[in-house]
């Protein structure tokens, strides 16, 4: 009996080859059952077909493309001493897909190179293709290692290390070209990343000159001075080589912030320009015939003003109205200010008590204001006025002494009259009209004297009266005898004079008592 199977709409059994239900018309999913041996049959076609798709296409590459490794075209260069080489690319001009000619005595065809093509204009084309589509940068220390392909630039060939180099490196090189451009003369680069070891740098030391030079300044904002200083320096640079400053660099007239420019000079006889090297103690250096520096100015101070009279007094000598200056004292005062400054004084005599007198300072000669900057310094003034004071003086008024101490040394001169009756009756006080005139004052007492042998007249007299310049009360007495019997003789002979201005004191009379 045939198998049967439920019908998938109304659930009735139908034979299980029936398309169509018989009783709802249902059409069922009946599955036609494919030969497992015509499966197999197209699987298999289609692998042979697979393989030999891919076997075409390999030979078809091999066959169309000439394969060049690409570290035949480009070439590693090493320049500088172990340790402190510099590496660059470049196109390999020896190679023979560049140097390969179409002429010339054992120079090897373009066709002999380009093996795709006998074509010699073709090879020629090809070449120039070669050189000019892989990317070499023109500037090896460009931070970007850029190639400019018109207005464009892509990334060029490059090495992982470019610095710093000493033997023993391994260098890994990446070259990059224009795979389009190469593609068009079925040209295609292997080998784009590979490895090149550093062997054989020159050994010779690298000398800096100015590893241990250092340069001082001092002075004041725009007068600096720089000095350079080599005592830390080695001996090998002592010995090879001299320093200066640049004229250039305007030493003496610095500023914070400027720059010095040093010139280290190579003197050495063994210095040789093929290689620029020295030879010392068994030993070669790499150094420069000429090198410069620069450093910049720091520290420098700034200007100061200065006072040329501080701590600068003057000398005053004699008693006023009668005082003369005797110098400036400098004592006191800096160095600067003794070494630059003389002192100009507007009056220097007839100077009395409470003068004003003006005083300029004026550059000594061979010094001039700028030699005062150099050393950090402008000028805060150029004269002072100065007061005479701390001097004695004169006393030019008799109501202004303290006549006690005065009479009673004048009363001394007296004494050899004791036991007699003494009257004060006169008092006279003079004050020199002229500078020439001396004593500067005068006082005089004129006294009567009742002696045995009659009446007579005595003068007595002080002079050169003053006050000291602590205040204490200064004089001398004048112990000449000068007597008459006429009191008006007295005073025309002895206190008038056209030297002096005299005046007539009024007193009252008075008895004057001497002991003996």
């Amino acid at each position: 009996m045939a198998k049967r199977i439920r019908c998938r709409n109304c659930g009735e059994y139908i034979p299980k080859n029936a398309r169509v239900c018989m009783y709802c018309k249902t059409r069922n999913n009946v599955k036609k059952k494919k030969s497992p041996k015509l499966a197999f049959v197209i699987i298999l076609w289609a692998i042979v077909l697979i393989a030999l798709g891919c076997t075409a296409y390999f030979f078809y590459d091999k066959l169309a493309f000439i394969e060049i490794d690409a570290s035949q075209l480009v070439k590693v260069n090493i320049e500088g001493e172990t340790g402190d080489a510099t590496a660059y690319l470049s196109i390999d001009e020896e190679s023979d897909y560049f140097k390969a000619n179409a002429t010339g005595e054992n120079a090897p065809l373009l066709t002999d190179v380009f093996t795709n093509t006998n074509n010699l204009q073709k090879a020629h084309e090809m070449q120039i293709a070669l050189k000019a589509d892989i990317y070499i940068a023109s500037d090896p220390t460009d931070s970007n290692f850029l190639y400019r392909l018109g207005t464009e630039s892509v990334k060029a060939s490059s090495i992982d290390k470019i610095s710093e180099i000493m033997n023993g490196d391994v260098l890994t090189v990446t070259v990059r070209y224009n795979e389009k451009a190469l593609r068009k003369f079925r040209i295609r680069l292997t080998n784009t990343t590979y490895t090149v070891n550093v062997s054989d740098l020159y050994s010779a030391k690298s000398l800096n000159p100015f590893a241990d030079i250092s340069v001082t300044f001092s002075g004041t904002e725009g007068f600096g001075t720089a000095e350079i200083s080599t005592s830390r320096c080695e001996p090998i640079v002592l010995d090879n080589f001299t320093f200066n400053i640049t004229s250039s660099s305007n030493n003496g007239n610095l500023s914070n912030g400027d720059t010095v420019t040093v010139v280290a000079n190579c003197i050495s006889s063994s210095y040789n320009p093929d290689d620029s090297t020295i030879e010392y103690n068994d030993q070669k250096y790499i150094v420069a015939k000429s090198s410069s520096t620069e450093f910049t100015v720091t520290d420098l101070g700034n200007v100061k003003e200065l006072d040329p009279f501080e701590n600068v007094t003057v000398d005053f000598t004699g008693i006023s109205p009668r005082v003369s200056v005797s110098g400036m004292n400098t004592d006191n005062a800096s160095s600067l200010i003794r070494n630059y400054f003389d002192f100009k004084i507007s009056q220097t005599t007839e100077l009395k008590l409470g003068d004003v007198i003006t005083v300029k300072a004026e550059f000594k000669s061979g010094f001039k204001e700028d030699d005062l900057l150099a050393e950090g310094y402008t000028l805060l003034k150029t004269q002072r006025t100065y007061i005479v004071e701390n001097v004695d003086e004169y006393a030019s008024k008799v109501k202004d002494i303290d006549l006690t101490t005065i009479k009673a040394e004048m009363h001394k001169q007296l004494s050899s009259f004791a036991g007699y009756e003494i009257t004060l009756v006169n008092a006279y006080f003079n004050t020199a009209k002229t500078s020439a005139a001396s004593p500067y004052n005068q006082y005089f007492e004129v006294y009567k004297i009742k002696t045995d042998s009659g009446i007579i007249f005595r003068i007595v007299e002080a002079e050169n009266i003053y006050t000291s310049s602590d205040g204490k009360l200064r004089f001398a007495v004048n112990e000449n005898s000068r007597n008459s019997g006429i009191k008006d003789i007295l005073v025309e002979q002895f206190v008038k004079s056209s030297n002096y201005k005299t005046k007539n004191i009024k007193i009252n009379e008075t008895t004057i008592q001497i002991t003996g």
